[in-house]
C-alpha cells in the first residue's frame, strides 16, 4: 500500500508549491492537497488508513483554533500529524503538542525545510521550536476535550457562538432533545457545570492560532 500525504491548506500557492515538492523528494507518496476542512474531512473519509501524514494549516476558513485537527483525528488515528502556521507562538506550539502532534512547522521556512520534515516525522522524529516545551493546562485539557465526539464538537463550536438550542438543532438537522442531550455530555466531559464554563474551558481549542 503506498501511504499519502494530506496538505490542508487554503492558500493555493503555498500548497501546491509544497505538494509538487514533496512529489519529486518522496516518489513513493501519494500527495494529497485540499483547501478546507470540510475537505479535509471527506478526503480522510476517502482514504482512510492510507493517510500516513496530515500536514494542517492552524488557520483555515472554516474552522478556527484546534478543532479541525479534533475532528482528524477522530478519523485518522494511525496518521501522524504536523501544524503548519504562519504565527509561532508559545500557546499554539504548547497546545500543539498536548494534542500529539508530531511537529509544529513555520510557513516562513523554505520548501525545501518543511519537505525534509515530512522525512523526519514519518522516522519517528518531533519537530518543535526549540524554546517551547509542553504545557501541563493545555494536556489536561486535551485529556478533557478528546472525549468528544465530531457531533459534540461540532455543537460545542455553535456554543461559543453564542447559538440556542433551537438554533443548533436546525443547523445540524438535530431534534433539540438530541442537542440537550450532546450539551450534557459536553458538560459531563469537560467536568464543568453549565453552558458558560463550557465555552470558557474550550476557550484554548477555539482560539486562532
Amino acid at each position: 500500500m503506498r501511504w499519502t500525504v494530506l496538505i490542508v491548506d487554503d492558500h493555493p500557492l503555498i500548497g501546491q508549491a509544497l505538494e509538487l515538492s514533496i512529489r519529486a523528494a518522496y516518489p513513493h507518496l501519494d500527495v494529497a492537497r485540499v483547501l478546507s476542512a470540510k475537505e479535509a474531512e471527506s478526503c480522510a473519509k476517502q482514504l482512510g488508513g492510507r493517510i500516513k501524514l496530515v500536514m494542517l494549516d492552524l488557520l483555515l476558513p472554516d474552522a478556527t483554533g484546534f478543532d479541525a485537527l479534533l475532528r482528524l483525528q477522530l478519523l485518522l488515528p494511525d496518521a501522524d500529524f504536523a501544524m503548519v502556521s504562519a504565527r509561532i507562538d508559545a500557546h499554539s506550539v504548547a497546545m500543539a503538542r498536548a494534542f500529539g502532534v508530531k511537529g509544529y512547522l513555520s510557513k516562513a521556512a523554505p520548501v525545501e525545510t518543511l519537505v525534509n520534515c515530512v522525512g523526519a516525522i514519518m522516522r519517528g522524529e518531533r519537530l518543535f521550536p526549540a524554546e517551547t516545551a509542553a504545557d501541563p493546562i493545555a494536556i489536561d485539557f486535551h485529556r478533557r476535550v478528546a472525549r468528544l465526539s465530531a457531533a459534540q464538537l461540532r455543537v460545542l463550536r455553535a456554543l461559543a457562538e453564542g447559538k440556542l438550542n433551537k438554533e443548533i438543532a436546525g443547523d445540524m438537522n438535530l431534534t433539540e432533545g438530541t442537542v440537550k442531550q450532546h450539551v450534557s455530555a459536553i458538560l459531563k466531559k469537560l467536568e464543568v457545570n453549565n453552558r458558560s464554563q463550557a465555552v470558557l474551558a474550550s476557550a484554548p481549542f477555539l482560539r486562532n492560532g
